[in-house]
């Protein structure tokens, strides 16, 4: 007999997710990091759950669920993968067999996925604080240190000349 499966009692903590999450721990070695249970939409008037699953090293797998528990949609790092095996949640073996086809293609795209997050450039964000004056600037700054010093250099020697008289006369 089939499971009873509610699409509108699909959460993070339903046993359909944590199961799906297992087997991708499993079959990827790596854990997932992030579960998200989208909104209920309706596709081609069948009510559907996206869930997402972000693993540790950045890929992401979107899975959509009808409301009998079958997938009818993966996506992996927003890219459309076809679905070979059924997915019904009806059929465990099948399913989970699926499954662990989803991630095998997950962990063979790991090093596309790294070379390509690897080519991005990072964009440093514009700081007006840390930019370096003109020269102009730069002259009348160092032109006025200049001043400043000139001016504790004679007191310094003003007061040395005093220390000096003061020691001819004792």
């Amino acid at each position: 007999m089939a499971k009873k499966f509610l699409l509108s009692d699909l959460t993070e903590t339903h046993e359909l997710t944590v199961q799906i999450k297992d087997t991708l721990e499993k079959a990827t070695q790596q854990k997932v990091v992030f579960l998200v249970v989208e909104k209920m939409k309706k596709v081609a008037n069948v009510a559907t759950k996206d869930v997402v699953f972000n693993m540790e090293n950045g890929q992401s797998l979107k899975l959509t669920i009808r409301t009998d528990g079958d997938v009818i949609k993966t996506v992996l790092n927003s890219k459309m993968i076809p679905i070979s095996k059924v997915m019904d949640y009806d059929d465990l073996s099948g399913f989970n067999a699926g499954l662990e086809e989803l991630a095998l293609k997950l962990k063979s795209n790991q090093q596309k996925f790294d070379a390509q997050r690897m080519k991005q450039r990072v964009a440093i964000p514009y700081d007006p604080s840390k930019r370096t004056p003109s020269l102009s600037k730069q002259n009348e700054a160092l032109q006025s240190q200049i001043d400043e010093l000139d001016k504790v250099l004679e007191q310094k020697r003003e007061a040395l000349e005093l220390k000096h008289k003061e020691l001819e006369q004792i």
